[in-house]
């Protein structure tokens, strides 16, 4: 008896604490990392292979979905491969969209997902958040994350699947201190979904449910990881004229958690990594836009800086290049397009024959400052989505970057001009369907989607 009240005493304090979460999804700028950009996604693979392959304490993967072919596969054998030499494993996703890109589970069987219930030298942990388990049906793990032994994290735009080959992408890789704060950030958003996992599968109804709980909890609770031990947060190198950086995250699961937010009412939930954009003051911006779904303070943001006459260019997707994603996310934001267009954005679409749609989160401000993850800078990734972003002060990383925009906008092999007499032509030939996708609810979880 005394035990399960101490067990559910101690799980009744693990979810107070969750409810104060909020209060760590942006940390303090750190110097002296070391970031390498991650633009060629057969070498970012390559790349993390390797890591896998020479892991020694701990391997922490954070994805939105992963799908069932080519390296997605050969990752699973990799990290099967690494737990069975002693390495903790622990891999986080959302549940339907890995269902949907691996209906039949063989990426799962390949890592043999059995495991994780044996007593080992090693944990492999593999937790997908179920939505609906977190007051919607709509929210999702969206991050992506890639982190071995403490030394070095990958963060961007890139899920585990074969499918990101095809897209306009970039990914960074982070060494130094703000490595800390991407494990510290997972291990948050790890011990959340442990919390659920023991909220939805541990039930205590009955005297003959204790000793079930008990098993449940302790299968759960022996998952987490604390910051005291050094080899999941070990002392970081400083390096010589490093970037000074620091990790940005919304922490949209935590808050929905606590408070319960319905309908569109979600589009302003607080999202740090949005707020932090909007207080940053630049004389360019160059941005890579996913779809122009922007909240109304990102959007305020935008419509105050142009007229300032500041010079705000983005690159989105195109009709053309949404199609491989969804073009019913495009063509709720044709709207909104157009006239951020007439206030003066300048806006070119996506038309690459190589990469066949953009996928890219990438904000660069002047010459020296940007931010870079999984966040897409609009509706879908404030209102329902747990994101990932690093914000940095790096000069050559911002220029080679801002070269790149630069070719990209103008070259119209690659890009198409976006003008107001395009877009309406697209809102004319497309009007139906989009009169009909702006009624709500449907309007409001498309948002929410993209």
């Amino acid at each position: 008896m005394k035990k399960f009240i101490r067990r559910a005493f101690s799980f009744i304090m693990t979810l107070i604490l969750t409810a104060g979460f909020a209060k760590g999804a942006v940390y303090d700028f750190t110097e002296g990392n070391k970031l390498t950009l991650l633009q060629d996604p057969h070498k970012s693979t390559e790349l993390k292979l390797d890591l896998v392959r020479h892991a020694k304490h701990h391997i922490h993967i954070v994805t939105y979905y992963w799908d069932n072919t080519g390296y997605p596969i050969e990752l699973m054998e990799e990290l099967q491969k690494a737990h069975a030499r002693g390495v903790d494993v622990r891999l986080m996703s959302t549940y339907i969209p890995s269902v949907t890109m691996d209906f039949f589970g063989k990426a799962r069987r390949t890592l043999d997902i059995h495991d994780s219930r044996k007593k080992n030298d090693a944990t492999l942990a593999y937790l997908r958040l179920v939505p609906g388990n977190n007051e919607s049906w709509t929210n999702n793990i969206h991050e992506k994350i890639f982190l071995v032994d403490g030394k070095a994290a990958i963060i961007g735009g890139r899920n585990i699947s074969d499918n990101d080959f095809r897209a306009k992408d970039l990914e960074m890789k982070i060494e130094g201190p703000a490595v800390n704060q991407v494990q510290e950030h997972f291990r948050r958003l790890f011990n959340f979904l442990v919390d659920l996992k023991i909220l939805n599968h541990c039930k205590t109804n009955t005297y003959t449910d204790r000793l079930r709980y008990d098993q449940c909890f302790d299968r759960y609770n022996d998952l987490r990881f604390s910051k005291k031990n050094e080899s999941f947060f070990p002392e970081q190198p400083v390096f010589e004229n490093g970037a000074k950086a620091r990790v940005l995250t919304n922490e949209v699961l935590f808050l929905q958690f606590k408070n319960e937010y319905k309908g569109r009412e979600k589009f302003s939930i607080k999202d740090d990594i949005i707020n932090t954009v909007i207080t940053t003051d630049f004389t360019q911006l160059r941005a890579y836009n996913y779809f122009v779904l922007p909240t109304a303070p990102y959007r305020a943001f935008l419509e105050k800086s142009i007229k300032q006459n500041k010079d705000v260019k983005m690159i989105t997707n195109s009709l053309k290049s949404s199609a491989f994603v969804s073009n019913r996310g495009y063509l709720i934001s044709l709207p909104e397009m157009k006239k951020l267009v007439d206030e003066g954005l300048q806006l070119a679409q996506w038309n690459d024959q190589k990469l066949e749609y953009l996928h890219e989160k990438v904000l660069l401000f002047d010459e020296d400052h940007g931010i870079i993850g999984s966040h897409n800078f609009g509706t879908g990734s404030t209102s329902v989505s747990s994101e990932i972003c690093l914000e940095f002060f790096d000069r050559p990383v911002v220029q080679t970057l801002t070269k790149i925009f630069d070719e990209e906008f103008e070259n119209r092999s690659i890009t198409i001009k976006a003008t107001s007499d395009s877009l309406k032509k697209e809102i004319d030939d497309h009007s139906k369907m989009i009169k009909f996708l702006k009624k709500n609810p449907l309007e409001t979880i498309l948002r929410m989607l993209y």
